[in-house]
């Protein structure tokens, strides 16, 4: 199913009955990655989980690179699609880039969710700065891009030696979008969401480290922490019966 929400048709699926309960997915992947954790809540709750746009079956913004959306205008549109549905204050479950986007919805709207699950929860600065090689390269590659289509050849060749996997993988404005959304400190933010919160982590995830986690749970009012041994950034999937067991405690679901 479709709906129209900020100029873009956002792709969704629902199931269930029962109170409303919201997925939110990372990025670089769908609401695909949700499929079982989806139909087993559906079997206590009236799920829905959509695809933002750019992702999945969703269009993607139609801006120029220059107006690339940042967390700001994902909520915007998240928030539409909520007061279209008349879902504001369900609960939500989101993973990465859905906790930034969640994030930014509550500061402009702190009626957004209910209950909130947040794994692996990105929008909060690693420790450490970019490595001085890192930012000369990088520096170099900008450079590039201002001398025509051989500029341009070169700074793909420049980019692809420092660039992630998310960078390398985005295209066309997505791209744009993505040095946008990782450049983003949201830890203003954590202090005014007084939801109750469940922040469950694999322990050994590499993406957001445990110790974001924990600053996440020391800057949120009402969050607990906890952590998942020998799973990583996607602990819904690696340690899926724990995770799920952890998830309906929390949000009162009969097992």
């Amino acid at each position: 199913m479709y709906i129209e929400a900020n100029s873009c048709r956002v792709y969704y699926e629902e199931a269930g009955k029962g109170a409303p309960l919201l997925l939110l997915h990372g990025w670089g992947v769908s609401s695909e990655i949700f499929r079982s954790l989806f139909f087993r809540l559906a079997k206590n709750r009236h799920v829905r989980v959509l695809d933002f746009p750019g992702f999945g079956l969703s269009s993607a913004p139609d801006v120029s690179p220059d107006n690339a959306w940042g967390t700001k205008e994902y909520a915007d549109t998240l928030i539409e699609i909520l007061n279209t549905w008349g879902w504001r204050g369900s609960d939500v479950l989101a993973h990465s880039f859905g906790c930034r986007v969640s994030m930014r919805a509550l500061e402009k709207d702190s009626g957004t969710f209910g209950k909130i699950v947040f794994t692996g929860a990105a929008g909060l600065r690693r420790k450490g700065s970019v490595p001085i090689s890192k930012k000369i390269i990088g520096n170099a590659g900008k450079v590039a891009g201002y001398f025509g289509p051989p500029g341009a050849w070169l700074k793909k060749i420049i980019y692809s030696k420092i660039g992630s996997a998310d960078y390398l993988a985005a295209e066309g404005v997505m791209r744009n979008i993505l040095v946008k959304v990782v450049n983003e400190d949201l830890s203003t933010i954590l202090p005014g969401i007084k939801n109750e919160t469940l922040l469950l982590w694999g322990e050994n995830d590499s993406a957001t480290p445990l110790e974001m986690a924990k600053e996440m749970e020391s800057l949120m009012p009402f969050a607990k922490l906890v952590s998942i041994p020998d799973a990583g950034h996607y602990v819904f999937t690696e340690k899926a019966e724990e995770f799920m067991q952890r998830t309906e405690v929390f949000l009162g679901i009969a097992g």
